[in-house]
Formats: structure tokens, sequence, C-alpha cells
């Protein structure tokens, strides 16, 4: 894809172009950056897009939302230039599209990317937390329980949002035990779509955090038990569930979200 994304057809119907023509309590980008706010000390660009990344991976932007370079500079108090090479950037990851001479929408789903991360993840991860099971020390494990305890209370609390991000903490740390954080580094670009659908069942399919935990729970004593076969058949069933869990994904989310 070039850098600009650029599509030559028409916007899909219905996508304002322009966030002000909708109230601020209806506007998604209003609220994804609400709380927003730039340091005069690091790059204007690179923190608008890490701001829009989150917030379309967390599913707070969610697919065909319009982003409006217009508003976006007007929301943050910044010039149109940052935020357009944010967007330029954003096109490059495939989280959004840039349609030229009309605007931008975020990207939906594309479920090859979907399916290339998921590949990624349960053959790296597969291979890695194997490995750490020879070697993890006490310490180690103490702080994979702690994690996971924590994740226990989130679901018990209802706070889903806390959850994922906890999900997230485990699987990096697991790499930085094994020695191997700059793996977890080139795994995070490949594995934004999978984060898009994370966040996605955890807002729309029942019970995916209790089921996500309950694996969690068994690959912590599979891995205190130094059990290399179970460990590495729950790693693998763990990070294939969600292609399992698409169907019933797209049973609850609009068409719209998601692309080949």
């Amino acid at each position: 894809m070039s850098t600009q994304a650029l599509a030559s057809n028409a916007l899909p119907t219905g996508q304002p172009m322009d966030g002000q023509s909708m109230p601020a309590a209806e506007n998604p980008l209003v609220s994804a950056l609400a709380q927003f706010k730039l340091d005069p000390a690091q790059s204007y660009a690179g923190q608008v897009h890490d701001q829009l990344l989150e917030a379309i991976v967390r599913g707070k932007l969610p697919p065909r939302t319009a982003l409006s370079e217009a508003t976006i500079s007007k929301l943050i108090n910044v010039s149109r230039t940052p935020v357009r090479e944010a967007l330029a950037q954003l096109a490059e990851e495939q989280m959004v599209v840039i349609y030229r001479q009309v605007g931008t929408l975020v990207a939906p789903v594309r479920l090859s990317l979907l399916e290339e991360g998921r590949f990624v993840r349960s053959t790296l991860e597969c291979a890695s937390h194997v490995q750490l099971a020879l070697s993890i020390t006490p310490a180690q494990l103490q702080e994979f329980g702690q994690i996971v305890q924590r994740q226990r209370d989130a679901v018990s609390s209802g706070q889903i949002d806390q959850f994922s991000e906890l999900d997230e903490l485990m699987h990096r740390r697991l790499f930085e035990f094994a020695g191997r954080e700059h793996v977890w580094t080139m795994l995070e670009p490949i594995k934004r779509q999978f984060d898009r659908v994370r966040w996605l069942l955890l807002g729309h399919v029942a019970g995916h955090a209790d089921r996500a935990l309950q694996e969690h729970e068994q690959m912590l004593a599979q891995m205190a038990a130094r059990d290399v076969a179970g460990l590495g058949a729950s790693v693998a069933s763990h990070i294939n569930h969600i292609t399992a869990h698409i169907a019933a994904l797209r049973e609850q989310a609009p068409d719209s979200y998601f692309a080949a």
C-alpha cells in the first residue's frame, strides 16, 4: 500500500466527513480526544498518531468512523500538518483509509491481516513460552501469578478494560522473562488487527474475558509444573481462539467493521 493509502472509490454512505456535524455526545472522535494533552517537548505528529492508534485498537474509534483533519486540529489545538502526518502513518499501517479529495475513515478490520497476526503470535509465543517453562525462576513465576490474580480481580469487578491491559502486560512480560523483549516489540505492528478484535470481543461477546482468564490460569499452572507439552497446546489454543470467536463477533458487530 502507498504512503497515502489512497482509494479511488467514494466513501460509504452515512459517514459524515466533518466531525463537527455530529453532536459532541455522539461523536466518538470528540470522546477519544477529550483527555488528550500535547507534550510540547515531543513530536506532535507522533503524539497524535499514538493517541489515534490506541483509540482505534481499543474500539473507541470504530471501523468506518470519519476522521476530520480540521476537527482533530481544533480539538487538540494544533495545526493540521502534524495531524495530516499522523493520518498518513496510520494509513501506512492500514489502520485508516484516506480517500483522495474526500477524507479519512478508520479502516475495517482486515481478516487477512488478522490471520497473519494469529499465525505469527501462535508460532512465536508457543516456541518462546515452552522454552521459558524450562528456565523460569520462582520470582518470575510469582510475578506471573500476581498478574493473573489482578486479572481475576478485574473480571470479578467487571473492569474489562483493565483486564485487557493486564492481558497485554502478561504476554509482554513472558517474552521479557525469556530475554526476548525485542521479539515483543517486533510483534507490536503485526498484531494490531488481532488486538482490535480482542478489544471488540471483550465488548461484544459474552464470557470472553472469563474464558481468557481460565486459559491464563491453566498456562500459569503448566509453567509452574514445567509441563512443556501441555503448555504448548494451551498457548496455541489460547491464541487460535480468536479465529473461532470471529463468527460470534460478526453476529454482534456491524458488517462494515470487517473486510477481506
